[in-house]
């Protein structure tokens, strides 16, 4: 009877190699997307600043505490977690979805998504009291 190779104990080529690096090339859609993403950012951070306007049933200085606390993780979250936020954002001005449904959508995601409960949070709590 003959063995396999997997039954004599040898190694096994390509079986558990890592794939060939594929080489970039440098091109000028890195450039365009850096400015989208900035352009998002900066988007997100007027709509944040039209929610705040609205009138929220918060005291001046917890108020205070979430904007700066949204517009700081704004600067520094990835394109996935600005577009649900710019999303939140709209819903909140326009006003098309319940608060309470809203603010319950914002938990889903808080449960979804790891790393999103320091901006995730003070939005609920803006969302509820709007």
């Amino acid at each position: 009877m003959t063995l396999t190779k997997y039954q004599r104990g040898d190694a096994i080529e390509g079986w558990n190699d890592c794939p060939t690096p594929v080489m970039m090339s440098k091109n000028n859609s890195t450039i365009s997307l850096g400015e989208t993403v900035r352009r998002n950012r900066e988007e997100t951070m007027e709509l944040c600043d039209k929610v705040f306007t609205l009138p929220i049933q918060l005291p001046e200085r917890e108020l205070t505490h979430h904007k700066q606390k949204l517009q700081t993780q704004i600067q520094t979250m990835n394109e996935t977690h600005l577009h649900f936020l710019a999303t939140v954002f709209h819903e909140v001005i326009e006003g098309t979805i319940e608060r309470k449904e809203l603010a319950n959508q914002v938990v889903e995601y808080m449960m979804a998504h790891e790393g999103v409960a320091s901006w995730c949070s003070p939005l609920k709590k803006i969302v509820s009291k709007v």
